[in-house]
């Protein structure tokens, strides 16, 4: 057995208040850019149509990616 420990890219041990507070953060960043995406979406939609729903898949990429990014963090509490 190794006395090394397989790299995570996060911190062994992370403070819980810490996490709490970066998860609800991330949350609220991605309904904001939900929001901003299907405005977004909704003025550009009624000039062209590919440029909406381009607007419509950025937005969902950048919240698959903050939900990915709070997972991580979530997953790595003790």
């Amino acid at each position: 057995m190794s006395k090394y420990e397989a790299f995570t890219g996060l911190p062994v041990e992370q403070d819980e208040d810490r996490t709490r507070r970066w998860s609800k953060l991330l949350v609220r960043v991605g309904l904001a850019v939900f929001v901003l995406s299907v405005l977004l979406a909704a003025i550009f939609w009624g000039m062209n149509a590919d440029v909406g729903a381009l607007m419509v898949s950025i937005g969902f990429a950048v919240l698959v990616a903050l939900m990915v990014l709070r997972q991580a963090l979530l997953a790595e509490r003790r």
